[in-house]
């Protein structure tokens, strides 16, 4: 008897494609904070990551889903990405990011 599996390959509605390419790379967290993929993230020069505060300088773009026990992310630090699907901090906005984030090499879409 055969068997037979289907895979779902779905998109990941984070990048906004190929142009640009895309870079990882490693940081680490302070635990405490879950944080979902796509959120801003402030590097220190030390090489530590957290979440972009409304006046903070973001630098990287969280690349997978991290819970409140991880001391250790991986961020895209190049690439191009779907502006939509970027998290911001409260009260802040992906837009208030875009001309630092292109310093680094984070590209975003057009506003739609």
């Amino acid at each position: 008897m055969a068997i037979i599996e289907k895979n779902t390959i779905t998109s990941d509605s984070l990048f906004a494609g190929p142009e640009i390419p895309v870079l990882t790379k490693n940081y680490t967290l302070t635990p405490g904070t879950a944080m979902k993929q796509g959120t801003l993230l402030t590097v220190t020069p030390e090489g530590a990551a957290s979440a972009t505060a409304k006046a903070g300088v973001a630098s990287a773009v969280l690349a997978w889903d991290v819970d409140e026990k991880a001391t250790v992310c991986t961020a895209y630090v190049t690439g191009r990405f779907n502006r939509a699907a970027l998290i911001a901090a409260s009260g802040d906005t992906v837009d208030a990011h875009e001309d630092e984030l292109r310093k680094v090499g984070i590209h975003l879409t057009a506003k739609l």
